[in-house]
């Protein structure tokens, strides 16, 4: 790319940077005294301890009450159990503060052929995420954005979960539910929020109506058709012997605001786990929990129905995808086909290639492929390629382009900075 020796300086300082062991960051590094590389492999990215730590009801997998450090405080005796229902189950809530901050800042620079089209600094943006425990198996979780683009920010999550439910008579993890306003848990891997990219995935954002451009709005939601915006409702998920998971909800298909019909949204996943931990964190004898080495594979659906210009749009996304991790390595992939009722020509199918390399713990190289190929149009095409550098375990640098695979010409970057406490 000509005409930016700073951002190969940039680029430089920002992997010889010298490194050195971080505080904990966020909510639970705080609860088990820990660093957030525990669960994250360059965050918001989870690893797989991290992925089965949000399934087991954001704790340990194993022995949790021998790993919190931070004292909660108690809402009642263990006593109170014996006597339910004539005393209220005890409970507790963080002795510490539950809530982390999360920022992000941005500077984009765009040429057209050899010249300098144009440079900004982007807006910043400010998160707040608290989560908390309140018993063995009842988490609540709040995600506000207070900022961003410009923009005054909004509440983006806050849900109840309920872990374990029947556990008398059905295996711990069998059933979970979660109530509230959430991302609907279709495609976890694939999921914008725990990317490292700045470019969101087209597999959730992607419709026919766009043509030649793969993402509606921005990368916390996907337009009206989108499949990983926050909805309201409610989700029945659980894991089966450790290797199979499973997730079933129905949610308004209005986003975060007031329902705009009387009809409902249906989604559901079914995965399945070969090799690493379980989807539980269950670990065989001898394994290397560091680097695993594991296949996932899955199924999914999502069929809904949105209000476009006062009509109800039916529209429906089915597909398949899969995780290999193998060592520093990880490649994921997948396929959806869509459909909608908003133009003739309205199906489309769609597929994504991601591939991960951990370099080192600090230093993480991505590049991503994807190709929509629309029923009525030309198929549309993009190449991500990333790489993120963590200053510290809670400081992240990040530089991006998207290429167009006919002309692989860096004509944008993107260099951010996403930090969090």
């Amino acid at each position: 790319m000509k005409n930016y020796p700073g951002f190969i300086l940039t680029l430089i300082l920002i992997v010889s940077i010298n490194l050195e062991d971080a505080s904990a960051i966020p909510t639970f590094s705080r609860k088990y005294k820990t660093s957030c590389i525990t669960c994250h492999a360059g965050y918001p990215r989870l690893n797989a301890f991290g992925e089965a730590f949000r399934y087991n009801g954001y704790k340990f997998p194993e022995d949790d009450e021998d790993q919190v450090k931070d004292e909660p405080v108690k809402l009642g005796s263990e006593a109170y159990k014996r006597v339910w229902p004539g005393a209220v189950w005890p409970s507790s809530i963080p002795g510490s503060n539950p809530i982390s901050i999360r920022g992000r800042f941005s500077f984009v620079v765009g040429n057209e052929g050899d010249s300098l089209k144009y440079s900004e600094f982007g807006q910043p943006a400010i998160q707040f995420i608290a989560a908390a425990n309140m018993t063995e198996n009842i988490v609540i979780f709040a995600g506000v954005h207070l900022f961003e683009n410009g923009e005054p920010g909004s509440i983006d999550r806050l849900f109840v979960r309920f872990g374990s439910l029947f556990n008398k008579i059905l295996p711990a993890n069998a059933l979970s539910l979660r109530v509230g306003q959430f991302i609907p848990d279709l495609v976890p891997f694939a999921s914008n929020h725990r990317s490292i990219t700045q470019s969101a995935y087209a597999l959730n954002t992607y419709a026919s109506e766009l043509g030649s451009s793969f993402v509606a709005g921005h990368a916390h939601g996907g337009g009206p058709f989108g499949i990983e915006n926050f909805q309201l409702g409610v989700e029945l998920n659980g894991i089966i012997k450790s290797r199979f998971r499973y997730v079933a909800g129905v949610v308004n298909g209005n986003g975060t605001e007031l329902d705009n019909n009387s009809l409902r949204d249906y989604y559901g996943r079914l995965s399945y786990k070969i090799g690493g931990l379980g989807f539980d964190g269950s670990v065989k004898e001898g394994m290397n929990t560091d680097y695993e080495t594991s296949l996932t594979i899955g199924i999914f659906g999502y069929n809904g129905v949105t209000t476009v210009n006062s009509s109800d749009i039916a529209f429906g996304r089915y597909g398949l995808d899969a995780n290999l991790r193998w060592n520093k390595l990880n490649i994921v992939g997948g396929f959806i086909a869509g459909s909608d009722g908003l133009n003739t020509g309205n199906k489309y199918n769609l597929f994504f290639a991601e591939t991960y390399y951990d370099f080192y713990p600090w230093l993480i190289g991505l590049i991503r492929y994807e190709q929509a190929n629309p029923e009525s149009g030309n198929s549309v095409r993009q190449i991500v390629p990333h790489i993120s550098a963590l200053a510290i375990a809670n400081i992240r640098f990040k530089l991006e382009s998207r290429l167009d695979p006919n002309d692989l010409k860096f004509n944008n970057l993107y260099l951010g900075l996403d930090f969090a406490f």
